[in-house]
């Protein structure tokens, strides 16, 4: 796998944004331990480079997957080979940034744009920005099950909200199965005459004194308030 490919990887499946991975430096990873921390970024003002805080809710602690901390540690270790074959006059600038060039030199943010736009028009496939890349890589989260409030924090949402806004609406088998989960709480209505009582008469009563197939009883306050018992509502505080 290529230097190109490797910064690909982890946008997709890690999804950091763009200035955020050009200001990680490797104090901030921990291989061993599978992790890394985001607690920079560059921005780019007329293709100048600026080090900045990212927001506040942007400040965090993301887990490596193993394929992607396997790929950082062969990165790693072709950049201390790297490192050796650089001196004199041309010696390797030290940066202790993760992505760099082979002399060290970190790499532009613009260069990361280019080089991706690039790998795609050689892939043959339809053209996509690299902030996508953030998209894709929480999509494919969601699509494994993944919490959707440990996808709001390895992307850095303010709030759980933005990230259920952002990606839910792109998954309607995530809204199918929480529709089917919501609707298995409240048991079914029986329909007329199919000689089944209703689930207040079975459990609980509704204080019909007859049991006849369609009873519309459990509508009457006495049945409204036993209903209100079963979802765990008090009666007498519910208007």
């Amino acid at each position: 796998m290529t230097e190109a490919e490797r910064h690909v990887h982890a946008f997709i499946f890690r999804g950091p944004r763009r200035g955020e991975m050009c200001a990680l430096a490797w104090p901030e990873v921990s291989l061993p331990k599978s992790w890394f921390r985001i607690s920079a970024q560059i921005v780019e003002i007329a293709y100048r480079q600026y080090d900045e805080a990212p927001k506040q809710d942007s400040v965090r602690t993301v887990t490596l997957d193993s394929q992607t901390r396997e790929l950082w540690r062969k990165w790693q270790t072709t950049q201390d080979q790297e490192r050796q074959q650089w001196s004199g006059e041309e010696a390797q600038v030290e940066s202790a940034r993760v992505w760099t060039h082979e002399n060290g030199q970190p790499l532009h943010p613009d260069w990361i744009s280019r080089r991706f736009n690039r790998l795609v028009d050689l892939s043959g496939l339809p053209p996509i920005r690299l902030h996508y890349t953030r998209h894709l890589s929480a999509t494919l989260a969601l699509l494994g099950k993944a919490d959707i409030k440990v996808v709001q924090e390895r992307l850095g949402h303010s709030s759980r909200q933005i990230t259920s806004d952002t990606y839910t609406s792109v998954l309607p088998q995530l809204m199918t199965a929480e529709a089917e989960s919501t609707s298995a709480v409240v048991p079914p209505v029986p329909e007329e005459g199919s000689g089944t009582r209703c689930a207040l008469q079975a459990g609980r009563g509704c204080g019909s004194p007859r049991d006849r197939p369609g009873c519309r009883r459990r509508w009457s306050s006495r049945g409204i308030a036993a209903r209100r018992m079963t979802f765990g509502l008090n009666p007498a505080s519910t208007s």
